[in-house]
């Protein structure tokens, strides 16, 4: 059986997310039942995994629950898979829900010198934030602009940044993640258009630490082409 405590987080997403009380229970439901740690198990599974049982046990009919799944998987909250057992859930980091799962014991020898690592890693960005600055040209500062205007556009008094602050975020997804400034822009005119991500996405900072998560919703909701419109299109490309 799971001891211990879930936390429920006072985030603007947990106040997103009751908006859909459905998919509230059902992450309630994932928070309650995951697993704390890796200890043995009958069903084999793993931290933060939860074996989900009926839906009408939780009050939910099949279609909700359906419904519920496809919200939780939208906002990447959790992950879901098909077991001979029944369906497991993955709750997917604390944003809403923490299960207090531990750290699994004293440090491995091995993490002295990752945790060295990134300890430098951190004072060095501190250090380009205070050192580098970018004109109001550069494909950084730019971008950061993309933004800010996108967000004036629905919230004309929002409080006004240090652009320069922004474009240090964008300069490290560029340089260090490998983000082209295409796709950075793309991601950013998606996430303002999204009704979710809009509330959320509110400085570069949080634009790099979700860019993943952003970029494969933004592929999921993609318009597919029917095959009408992939024959137009060739033909105006003057491929057939």
């Amino acid at each position: 059986m799971n001891h211990g405590f879930i936390k429920l987080n006072r985030t603007t997403e947990t106040l997103e997310l009751l908006k859909d009380p459905n998919a509230f229970t059902l992450l309630t439901v994932i928070a309650l039942r995951a697993r704390r740690t890796d200890a043995f198990n009958t069903h084999n599974l793993k931290p933060g995994e939860a074996l989900l049982g009926d839906h009408a046990n939780y009050g939910l009919t099949r279609r909700q629950y359906r419904s519920a799944i496809r919200r939780l998987k939208r906002y990447g909250l959790a992950g879901f898979r098909p077991t001979a057992r029944g369906t497991v859930a993955t709750l997917m980091g604390t944003t809403i829900y923490d299960i207090n799962a531990p750290e699994g014991g004293q440090p491995k020898a091995n993490e002295g010198p990752a945790r060295d690592q990134q300890g430098a890693t951190n004072k060095k960005e501190k250090k380009e934030k205070k050192e580098k600055n970018y004109p109001a040209d550069s494909v950084e500062r730019r971008l950061a602009e993309v933004l800010l205007d996108l967000i004036l556009e629905a919230k004309p008094d929002f409080r006004r940044p240090d652009l320069n602050r922004w474009a240090v975020e964008i300069d490290r997804m560029i340089r260090l993640d490998g983000r082209t400034p295409e796709r950075i822009e793309a991601v950013i005119r998606w996430c303002r258009a999204d009704a979710f991500w809009q509330s959320n996405i509110l400085s570069t900072t949080k634009l790099r630490k979700h860019f993943d998560r952003l970029e494969l919703q933004m592929g999921r909701d993609a318009p597919q082409e029917s095959l009408r419109e992939q024959v137009a299109r060739l033909q105006r490309e003057d491929m057939l």
